[in-house]
């Protein structure tokens, strides 16, 4: 009993008025988010019906193989159950629920996050909820462990490692670039190698990783944190259209998301916001990055020439052990579990099994983190973002999105798209 009770913090209490907030955020959007799609399907099986029994009913005239004609057997039967879930029939149509969820994309993700941060900078949030909401971010976390069923170490060869020469490529010439022009522009060694780390690499846990090594300041890393969350809030609401419009597939987009955005949560946000191979890829990839999480720190000791970090009590190997991501370790476990195709854990897709159960609810876990990370937008926090470090910070981020959208256009789909073994 007193390992449990040395395991949660005295204060828990504070915790749960901000978390029911979330969960109750989420819930009502998850629902608006199911009525939207349920809609929008219905309103897709209303135009496509009249056509796949025409074309059936041409088939069968002309003799067609009966493996043809149960494809679009099923294809219909999937159709008609659309339209039943609405009680709909043929040529009654919902453009309302397509403009909405096809058109603006107006999904759970983006009802979360823009609604969090209206809700945020109109009426406010009382300062009770907020210890909640942020504890609430890193339930992404769980959820991204989970969707280690999906893939397979085949996947994890070659999009990982596509993901991999990728991101070291843009980690380390981003790093260098922004801890130069620090260093020409006299930003000091701790603001210059956190926002180097922070940009190159992922964000928040980089820069938190890299910060005890260069000695950082607490408004150092504030500025730091406050350049890395405002470019990807920026980003996260930018990406998704610009993608759309670009016609970038959502391999490609994933690969370009994990490239570009700074921040776990909102690459995540941003992938899952595009679509579900979207987000497939991203996660891949940005595990395949915050691997490398150790080797930006002992970058930035050779780069800043601290050779006595490793000395002291809060060396550089204690500060990679103790900031690592563990999470991530869990995720490549359900790799290697969904791998070996043990049949007593199933697969995603096979209702009833322990690995449906668990996707079934990854997407609760998103939500969570999701209202977490709107609610704690803040508009006036994000302005106090420092001047010069924001500015060499956004121009190396902005740089590598471009960069990293052509990269992604020349590599094409293939090479990055999750095939989860079928």
């Amino acid at each position: 009993m007193s390992f449990i009770n040395s395991m949660i913090t005295p204060d828990w209490k504070k915790f749960i008025p901000g978390l029911i907030l979330c969960a109750l955020f989420a819930f009502v959007v998850m629902n608006i988010h199911h009525l939207l799609a349920t809609y929008q399907k219905a309103d897709v099986a209303s135009v496509k019906i009249p056509k796949i029994e025409q074309r059936i009913a041409e088939l069968q005239k002309q003799g067609a193989s009966q493996e043809k004609l149960v494809l679009l057997q099923e294809n219909l039967g999937k159709l008609n159950k659309a339209l039943a879930a609405v009680h709909g029939r043929v040529g009654q149509r919902w453009k309302w629920a397509t403009f909405l969820y096809e058109t603006c994309q107006f999904k759970y993700v983006a009802m979360l996050l823009i609604g969090g941060i209206i809700i945020r900078n109109t009426i406010g949030i009382p300062k009770v909820f907020l210890p909640g909401i942020g504890i609430a971010r890193p339930l992404i976390k769980p959820g991204i462990i989970i969707l280690g069923v999906h893939y397979v170490w085949s996947d994890v060869v070659k999009v990982g490692g596509t993901g991999l020469v990728l991101t070291a490529f843009f980690i380390f010439g981003t790093a260098l670039t922004v801890m130069y022009v620090a260093k020409r522009k006299g930003v000091s060694d701790g603001l210059g190698g956190i926002m180097g780390a922070g940009t190159g690499v992922c964000g928040v846990s980089a820069i938190i990783a890299t910060a005890p090594v260069v000695k950082a300041k607490p408004l150092e890393m504030a500025y730091a944190i406050g350049t890395i969350l405002l470019f990807g809030t920026l980003m996260l609401f930018v990406m998704p259209y610009l993608g759309q419009w670009l016609h970038v597939s959502q391999p490609q987009f994933g690969a370009w998301a994990a490239i570009a955005i700074l921040n776990t949560a909102q690459l995540i946000a941003a992938a899952e916001w595009y679509g579900d191979e979207a987000r497939n890829t991203a996660v891949l990839i940005n595990a395949a990055r915050i691997m490398l999480i150790p080797f930006i720190v002992m970058y930035t000791v050779w780069f800043y020439g601290l050779k006595d970090v490793g000395k002291e009590s809060t060396g550089v190997w204690n500060t990679i052990r103790n900031k690592f991501p563990v999470f991530i370790l869990g995720f490549f476990a359900l790799v290697l579990l969904n791998s070996l195709d043990i049949s007593a854990f199933g697969g995603p897709r096979e209702a009833g099994t322990p690995f449906w159960a668990m996707n079934a609810v990854y997407k609760w876990f998103f939500a969570l983190g999701f209202a977490g990370i709107g609610l704690s937008i803040s508009i006036d926090d994000m302005k106090k973002s420092g001047g010069l470090a924001f500015l060499i910070g956004s121009g190396a981020a902005t740089a590598k999105m471009l960069l990293g959208l052509i990269a992604v256009m020349i590599i094409g789909t293939e090479l990055l798209k999750v095939t989860g073994g079928h």
